[in-house]
């Protein structure tokens, strides 16, 4: 059996001093942050060279926003957004800017937002709502800061834009290229 190698509790630098990359964890909000999130979030410090700011990392189950500075990973949350787009919007082509705008101003109606567009047979409504209410709820995460986002596909660019409503540009890198950086990083980290 594999021995486990124990998460490290945020604020931490994001390229660890021994090399050996783990998962983030944070007690309020209880969250996990894997290391392969990690990694990517490693390879943008390296793509974008004294970068602070936010990074919202899209996962298939699930997006975590992340504060950096200084290379430290400061703060992180945790949403089900992807996983519950998946469910609830599988085929939806972008998210309803209207129906982000919404739910962004009223996030607490976001389950009768939610029924409404289940019943209008909308997935790109569900999808706007969906992430409004994220972006909601992550507003001290981006509000006045650099974001980037590390996605592909629907989702990435969902968020982009309904970040790009708000006054936010948000910049849009690869999963892929964030990840191979990321690697070369701990690459050269280990000597």
């Amino acid at each position: 059996m594999a021995e486990r190698i124990e998460a490290e509790t945020v604020p931490a630098r994001l390229l660890p001093e021994d090399g050996t990359l783990r998962d983030l964890r944070q007690a309020a909000p209880l969250g996990l942050l894997p290391a392969d999130d990690r990694l990517s979030l490693i390879g943008l410090t390296r793509l974008k060279k004294n970068w602070d700011g936010a990074a919202c990392v899209i996962g298939a189950d699930r997006t975590h926003w992340v504060q950096i500075s200084a290379d430290e990973a400061v703060s992180f949350q945790s949403f089900l957004t992807p996983r519950l787009a998946a469910t609830l919007a599988p085929d939806a082509e972008g998210a309803d800017s209207e129906s982000a705008a919404d739910t962004l101003s009223r996030p607490e109606r976001l389950a009768t937002h939610l029924s409404s567009a289940d019943i209008a047979g909308s997935k790109d409504a569900i999808l706007g709502h969906l992430i409004g209410a994220e972006i909601a709820a992550t507003r001290p995460y981006w509000l006045g800061q650099m974001v980037v986002v590390i996605g592909d596909g629907v989702l990435s660019r969902a968020y982009a834009a309904l970040l790009d409503q708000q006054g936010v540009p948000a910049e849009i890198l690869s999963p892929g290229d964030c990840a191979e950086a990321g690697r070369a990083a701990l690459q050269d980290a280990r000597g």
